[in-house]
């Protein structure tokens, strides 16, 4: 599955590395993947020191008060008393589903994914306009990245949701024991796929504004069906309920969507030159009349 998930991302910047070539002009670069064939020189996003400070502090903090928070959470494991005085009826029946399901293997194919889409910006480096700024795409992403495991660290110190496993009679006992035995609540699985897959479908978007419907439809259904993906495995692995992963794949989105977002160059434009015809009738000095004709494209 991770294997498979790389090789259609690299198809896809393959595709976009080879789509410009030569200047059409001293403002446009030729495009085979944009609707008008070209699209303008330039760079979406600021990454001017004086404006990218704040978003760099704000990740940072939440990052760090997540991770102090979960490393400093004193909730207890389940005791195995505790554990045999859980009824999973207690459970709405919207997320009971999840009590059905155990299987280390799908739990660790997740893992797998995880490691695999998180390394999804790297392919920044295999196009030549996303290669050039290079250093703002890095700092998103890690901005994006913070913002993602901190709101999740924070949430899931708070909230200590029991995971559907700790209700499974036949899932060992060190594990129903288990300090992640109480983390349920969000899937940060999912949530940083998501978020990585939605920063690389908006950034593409941005770098391309008039990209083919068809490869843009591509780029997106790619960023929505993976974390989908993860939150199926992570349901179906016995580590969360529904209302965990749907929590996590809508944060996840939103970060992924929102740091580029802020950082946008509301200056570039991918739009071209229109035609303009331009006429217009002067007198000359010996009393006459000259007409004067531009076409501009």
């Amino acid at each position: 599955m991770r294997i498979a998930i790389l090789i259609f991302s690299l198809m896809i910047y393959c595709e976009t590395s080879r789509a410009q070539w030569l200047a059409i002009d001293s403002l446009h670069d030729r495009c085979t993947i944009c609707q008008s064939g070209q699209h303008l020189i330039g760079l979406p996003y600021h990454n001017e020191f004086k404006k990218e400070w704040p978003y760099m502090l704000g990740a940072a903090s939440i990052l760090v008060t997540g991770y102090l928070m979960q490393t400093n959470d004193k909730t207890k494991p389940f005791t195995e008393e505790q554990l045999s005085g859980l009824d999973k009826n207690t459970i709405n029946s919207f997320d009971r589903v999840a009590t059905k399901f155990w299987s280390p293997s799908v739990a660790n194919a997740s893992d797998y994914m995880l490691i695999g889409i998180s390394l999804l910006p790297v392919l920044f480096l295999s196009e030549h306009n996303t290669r050039k700024d290079m250093k703002s795409l890095l700092i998103m992403t890690a901005e994006t990245f913070a913002l993602n495991y901190g709101t999740t660290y924070i949430v899931k110190s708070t909230v200590n949701r029991a995971r559907p496993y700790t209700y499974r009679t036949d899932v060992p006992i060190e594990i129903r024991t288990g300090k992640e035995s109480r983390q349920s609540f969000y899937s940060g699985h999912t949530s940083q796929t998501s978020a990585a897959t939605f920063l690389f479908a908006k950034v593409i978007s941005d770098y391309h504004p008039d990209l083919q419907k068809g490869i843009k439809t591509g780029v997106w259904a790619f960023a929505i069906a993976v974390p989908a993906v993860e939150a199926y495995l992570r349901v179906k692995g016995g580590k969360h309920y529904p209302t965990d992963v749907i929590t996590g794949y809508a944060l996840g989105a939103l970060s992924g969507w929102l740091v580029p977002q802020l950082h946008r160059n509301f200056n570039y434009s991918h739009k071209k030159k229109k035609d303009i015809f331009n006429m217009g009738i002067a007198p000359t000095l010996n009393g006459g009349m000259v007409m004067n004709m531009k076409l501009q494209f």
